[in-house]
């Protein structure tokens, strides 16, 4: 191991910290000027706005962006990830290029981001990255980088996905909060950070949304349910449904994939299974933990036959959408009609076959679906469908291509009616997928509300 990460390594903490902070604003300095000079450079370069304009993926390694940028591909887009480095749930061979590609071994903390963010401005129109920022964000040059990409003629889309986003005094759930906070401590400890990352590319990303994240955003251009797509038919089930209900007929397998399990009520989930063995149900609950995304494909595709994919907050995220396409019905919390109100009447929710539950409900929603085999596949074949329309390679290049058009070409496109149930084109083009949920609860938990 050479150059300064050995360096780093054998140092205290405290005292690695402050050298790594010097090393970065000693890089800074002269940095600063030189990107100056080369996004003036590559704006003299850039392409012609009436062509698709040249994409790049960045720098958190989010399994999303291999997905969107693949789509992209598959459209006649020119489209690239380069990402600081690789989840162990993930491989490298997801992502085009890695920040140990671009520097030096032991130096590419120091000065991939600058490489990175270099090269890019030559090879792409738009950058598409998350709420802390693009390849500058780790840098002391985070607060200029939107005045660098558009120094450099280029365009910029940001949106949500976690941690980036979630301002913690701003979450109206108090559920949510405290779940956030024993999954993810240090988020409520770093909320001005983020606060003012989430500012700066409020005011001046070209194009930004949160989906169901919309606590403490303040703006959003587009409104899906959820940005996650996948390759659908890559999850298509190819196996028959089980006639299994607890009973006589066979054992039921529950899947639950939790990345932090605080995060999405594991404990609730765990609990309501063991209730439902209690009385004599047979079920069995599948804890796919830290497993490559390969061993869920594997799961989905006919070992389980039903997912309860997070049950604090509200929405559903990208293991809701792989269930729902490999045909699994999905459990999720989407009681919050305070939220997803706004994604009923503007957007394409109402068409979502997830059966929400919470973790007072999970038991009796999991009840519901061990014992109907007949309810098991009327909603996992909608999910499938609702994948098929909604989070497909066709939808990311609906969306996407539509932000492009709108903010590289210059068309006059309504952005935030691209999902809108009365006025979307895109969502008239397939059948409206019908599931028989009522706000995604079973009509005879409605009606029992109603009482």
């Amino acid at each position: 191991m050479d150059g300064p990460t050995a360096l780093r390594q054998r140092l205290p903490d405290g005292v690695r910290r402050a050298g790594a902070t010097l090393l970065e604003h000693l890089v800074a300095l002269p940095a600063l000027p030189i990107l100056v000079a080369v996004a003036v450079a590559a704006r003299v370069r850039r392409p012609s706005r009436r062509g698709r304009p040249r994409v790049v993926w960045g720098p958190e390694p989010i399994l999303s962006y291999a997905h969107w940028s693949r789509a992209l591909r598959k459209a006649g887009y020119e489209s690239e990830t380069v990402m600081h480095s690789v989840y162990p749930i993930n491989r490298r061979e997801d992502f085009d290029v890695l920040y140990e590609d671009l520097a030096p071994a032991g130096w590419a903390f120091l000065l991939a981001p600058y490489r990175a963010f270099a090269r890019a401005l030559f090879r792409a129109d738009v950058f598409q990255h998350h709420y802390s920022g693009g390849f500058l964000s780790g840098t002391p040059l985070w607060r200029v980088e939107a005045e660098l990409l558009h120094l450099a003629g280029a365009r910029v889309v940001n949106q949500a996905h976690g941690n980036d986003a979630y301002l913690s005094s701003q979450i109206a759930d108090l559920s949510l909060r405290h779940a956030l906070l024993t999954s993810y401590p240090a988020l409520a400890r770093s909320e001005s950070r983020t606060r003012r990352r989430v500012d700066y590319w409020t005011a001046r990303s070209d194009c930004t949304f949160g989906g169901l994240q919309m606590d403490g955003l303040g703006r959003w251009d587009v409104l899906p349910c959820s940005v996650a797509t996948i390759e659908v038919e890559g999850w298509r089930r190819r196996t028959p449904y089980s006639r299994g209900d607890g009973r006589d007929g066979g054992t039921v397998r529950i899947a639950h994939a939790p990345n932090h399990r605080g995060f999405k009520g594991s404990e609730f989930i765990i609990d309501a299974v063991k209730q439902l063995r209690a009385e004599g149900l047979d079920v069995e609950l599948v804890l796919l933990e830290r497993v490559q995304n390969a061993e869920v494909r594997h799961m989905f595709s006919g070992e389980v036959d039903i997912l309860v994919e997070q049950i604090i907050a509200t929405g559903y995220a990208m293991n809701g959408v792989e269930g729902m396409a490999a045909g699994l019905p999905v459990l999720a919390n989407l009681e919050d009609d305070a939220l997803t109100a706004v994604l009923r009447r503007f957007s394409y929710l109402d068409e979502c076959p997830i059966l929400s539950a919470t973790p007072e409900t999970v038991r009796d929603r999991l009840r519901a679906l061990v014992t109907s085999p007949d309810l098991r596949e009327r909603l996992g074949r909608a999910g499938a469908a609702y994948a098929a329309k909604y989070h497909s390679d066709e939808t990311a290049q609906y969306l996407y291509g539509s932000i492009y058009r709108r903010i590289w070409n210059r068309e006059e496109i309504v952005l935030l009616d691209l999902f809108h149930p009365l006025k979307s084109d895109y969502n008239r083009s397939r059948p409206r997928v019908e599931h028989g949920l009522v706000r995604n609860r079973l009509p005879a938990d409605v009606a029992v509300e109603a009482t």
